[in-house]
């Protein structure tokens, strides 16, 4: 019984935690700004991080995680190129040790109000969000020499419905993605900071990949029931 519970404490914290957006710190004044917040930008700024972030103000009263940990957040950066012909605006997300993780292409308003042309500039840098979210998905090969806890050889067999299906193990960020023979994805898993436990995600499903009696189970729910599903490697 102390076990089931211990597993099932497990379970719904990774399940929270798979919830949870990276947060990302940006500024009320950036260095072209002679003002917080002028034309708006900062705000709009932050509205178009919300959809993939949780936003905070540097300057503001932050979660305790981060004011202990700035490593536990990304830093965002907007760079003004403007002159005298068109507004001109680009992003670069950043992590703690101002490593520049992404940049944004430039993009520009020829709009003679400074206003109007801020917030055109503003809502083109929107897709480069989304670009960057998408970036962070992108599948890298494991190199062979780097066999994982969860492979051999980047290959293995996995039962489903009785049938033996070869899958291979790709490195994505935090974790690996599982592919079928098409190749197609099949399941995403995330390292924790606990031992042979993996938050799992499953076309939208979000649950709990581990490790049990040298077998591996991925746990999720579909439609209020709880799923198992047994891997044998």
């Amino acid at each position: 019984m102390k076990k089931v519970i211990t597993i099932l404490t497990l379970f719904f914290a990774v399940f929270i935690s798979a919830q949870t957006k990276q947060a990302i710190l940006i500024s009320h004044q950036y260095n072209f700004q002679s003002e917080k917040d002028s034309y708006n930008i900062n705000n709009m700024f932050k509205g178009i991080l919300m959809s993939y972030f949780d936003v905070y103000f540097d300057d503001e009263e932050l979660p305790i995680e981060i004011a202990q940990n700035s490593c536990n957040a990304l830093k965002a950066d907007l760079i003004d190129n403007s002159n005298v012909f068109a507004t001109k605006l680009k992003f670069v997300f950043k992590d703690c040790q101002n490593k520049i993780l992404f940049e944004s292409i430039e993009v520009k308003s020829k709009d003679k109000s400074s206003q109007t042309g801020y917030i055109e500039t503003i809502k083109m840098l929107a897709p480069e969000v989304q670009k960057y979210m998408a970036s962070k998905s992108s599948l890298k090969k494991i190199p062979e020499q780097n066999s994982t806890e969860i492979s051999k050889k980047n290959e293995t067999t996995v039962a489903s419905n009785s049938i033996n299906v070869k899958y291979k193990f790709l490195e994505i960020q935090n974790g690996f993605a599982i592919l079928d023979a098409t190749p197609k994805v099949v399941l995403q898993i995330y390292r924790t900071s606990v031992q042979d436990v993996f938050i799992a995600d499953k076309f939208g499903k979000k649950g709990v990949f581990y490790k049990k009696d040298n077998k591996w189970y991925l746990e999720y729910y579909d439609n209020d029931k709880l799923v198992n599903e047994e891997f044998v490697f």
